[in-house]
């Protein structure tokens, strides 16, 4: 497991980043541009006088695949290397046509390390206002851009509806992991919490996994991070047909954000989501929420998740 800055680096690399190793909660995501200074992003961007070459780059690369990048083909296909931990590697540079028409990275130039974080407790601020009369969570979309934590405010939501609290009965929850993201996934096992009676799914397509999950595991809520093709919308609209429950996020800034996307407007005129979640962050860096209910209206405004 990961659990320092330091950890990411081989070790002829390392000491330069002993010094972050403290800071690990909180760094977003290292950039690493080949023969350009570093960037880290905490909650302001941070220029490092560390330049990598190409060779180091390399080193890091074949680093964070073992010393075999051929066993990583598929994520070389994906654009990006996860590690456990829920940690995602984005990698590009020099792309080639793989057999199955997809690219492949083969010179690794350009590096994105996306730092994730397990925070417990956000999830409690808001799940009152996604629950029905009967405590379970409605139809709930996370609308945010990236880097302001809907990932992260998902899994704790997956975690409290699974396990149950003062609001919720723990039930059933089925969790399409595409990416490992959220589970922290590694070879499949969860790394971080996601709740005690959750079943998860890693890799294939969103829809495929609904599917999966609706047909063998009758879960009562399935979440699924950042949707947006109409597949998705017709798997969620399946389930819902079956009796569950959806939670899912999407990239933007405003529900008109969401509406503005020809691709959303069909999602949301089916009214599958009773209620939006729009993250962002206030005039003083503090992670906030605002809740609206199916037609955009709020229901609640300026949620302090976490300052």
């Amino acid at each position: 497991m990961i659990e320092k800055i330091s950890d990411f680096f081989p070790e002829n690399q390392r000491n330069v980043w002993y010094k972050w190793d403290t800071r690990i909660n909180q760094i977003r995501e290292i950039r690493i541009r080949v023969n350009q200074n570093i960037q880290v992003v905490t909650d302001k961007e941070n220029i490092l006088e560390i330049v990598y070459s190409a060779k180091e780059i390399d080193e890091f690369f074949r680093y964070i695949c073992h010393d075999s990048i051929y066993a990583f083909e598929e994520e070389r296909k994906q654009g990006y290397i996860m590690l456990e931990g829920g940690h995602r590697i984005g990698v590009t540079g020099e792309l080639s046509v793989a057999e199955d028409g997809r690219y492949m990275v083969n010179a690794a130039r350009y590096i994105n390390i996306r730092i994730a974080h397990e925070i417990k407790g956000i999830g409690e601020k808001v799940i009152k206002y996604i629950c029905d009369g009967n405590g379970l969570a409605l139809n709930t979309l996370i609308i945010s851009s990236p880097g302001i934590g809907k990932t992260t405010l998902l899994r704790d939501l997956v975690r409290i509806i699974s396990d149950g609290n003062v609001i919720t009965k723990g039930v059933n929850t089925g969790l399409v992991d595409e990416r490992g993201e959220i589970a922290g996934a590694y070879r499949g096992i969860a790394t971080l919490d996601c709740g005690k009676r959750t079943d998860i799914i890693t890799g294939g397509g969103k829809a495929l996994g609904i599917d999966i999950l609706v047909r063998a595991f009758s879960p009562k809520i399935i979440a699924v991070d950042e949707i947006g093709k109409m597949e998705d919308a017709e798997a969620m609209f399946r389930a819902g047909v079956s009796g569950c429950r959806i939670i899912a996020t999407i990239h933007g800034n405003t529900f008109g954000d969401i509406l503005a996307k020809i691709e959303m407007r069909d999602i949301i005129k089916m009214n599958i989501f009773n209620r939006f979640i729009q993250l962002y962050y206030d005039e003083k860096n503090n992670r906030c929420a605002n809740v609206l209910d199916m037609k955009g209206s709020m229901i609640c405004g300026h949620i302090l998740l976490q300052a």
